[in-house]
């Protein structure tokens, strides 16, 4: 039994010298057993020039980068002509995300679209008297002349929501002609549309002056409401248009941009059409000061928008 015991332990120390020879015999270069040539051309490339991979390796040169690169080729790299400098090309690191400020331009549709329905579902009815009075004069008249403080509340809520459409409209605009004002997106939105709010509310003040100092405080007051009036009518109908020039295809959303320029000045067209209704009995009494409102208030504001768009565009 005891002999039995030793051959035993001596047949296990044998195979275990075989097997830890074979071990050390398969680390050589020479292995019979490596599958080079199974791997691609750049690890076969960089097991050549002996580079392991492991960057705690330990170099013949380890002053000196290895690379793959032939020799020539390196030196003609090093090679810098007397007198001159090397160029230091700088290391770009991209952080632009395509995918940066969709949720928030998500969430302006959304919000929009919200107050959109919900002032249909709520002042649906008086909506719908407005759309019909820019065509009946009839209409206008029983708006303006039966519009009670509730109604004028609703009428407010509805212009403020025009400033808001108007300024994600401008802002769109703005964003596919490079424009921009460093604020953001919820920045440069809720931007134009107090920018929009302000021109506005500085062309009634004017029309509250025009109309304390010359004798026409009737005309101005049903202008000042068409003005409104055909001013909640744009921001519903630039709703779809904001919608599409912001998810339709690339090659579309300019179009649709410029369809909206289209809505606005059919709008105005109109509006002015309503207005020289309204100030006809005045032209012949009082020509200068319809021509002096024109000039001042309507002319002067699109020339100036003109030029600021015709300078940022061709720029």
């Amino acid at each position: 039994m005891k002999n039995w015991n030793q051959e035993l332990l001596k047949n296990l120390l044998f195979i275990g010298l075989f097997l830890g020879t074979l071990a050390l015999t398969a680390q050589e270069r020479n292995n019979p057993f490596e599958l080079i040539d199974r791997l691609p051309a750049s690890e076969r490339t960089q097991e050549a020039s002996g580079i392991t991979g492991n960057p705690f390796d330990i170099y013949p040169d380890a002053g000196i980068a290895i690379s793959a690169k032939p020799a020539a080729i390196r030196d003609a790299e090093r090679t810098v002509a007397p007198g001159a400098t090397r160029e230091e090309t700088p290391t770009i690191i991209s952080a632009t995300d395509p995918n940066v400020g969709k949720g928030s331009m998500l969430a302006i549709h959304i919000l929009l679209w919200v107050l959109a329905a919900s002032l249909w579902l709520l002042f649906g009815g008086l909506l719908r008297q407005c759309l019909a009075a820019t065509v009946n004069d009839g209409i206008m008249t029983q708006l303006y002349t039966r519009r009670s403080g509730g109604q004028l509340g609703a009428l407010w809520m509805c212009y403020i929501f025009f400033f808001l459409a108007g300024g994600h409209y401008i802002h769109l605009f703005a964003l596919n002609h490079d424009i921009s004002i460093g604020q953001g997106i919820w920045g440069s939105w809720l931007t134009y549309a107090l920018g929009i709010a302000a021109a506005v509310g500085l062309k009634h003040w004017v029309l509250f002056f025009y109309a304390r100092v010359f004798p026409v405080r009737k005309e101005v007051s049903r202008y000042a409401f068409v003005l409104m009036v055909f001013s909640i009518l744009a921001g519903l109908f630039i709703m779809p248009v904001n919608l599409l020039a912001s998810y339709a295809l690339p090659e579309w959303r300019m179009t649709f941009l410029y369809s909206g320029v289209i809505l606005f000045s059919l709008i105005y067209l109109l509006h002015l059409l309503r207005g020289g209704f309204i100030a006809s009995r005045l032209i012949g009494s009082r020509p200068v000061h319809i021509l002096l409102y024109i000039c001042a208030i309507e002319i002067a504001p699109l020339l100036l928008i003109y030029r600021y768009l015709s300078d940022q565009l061709v720029a």
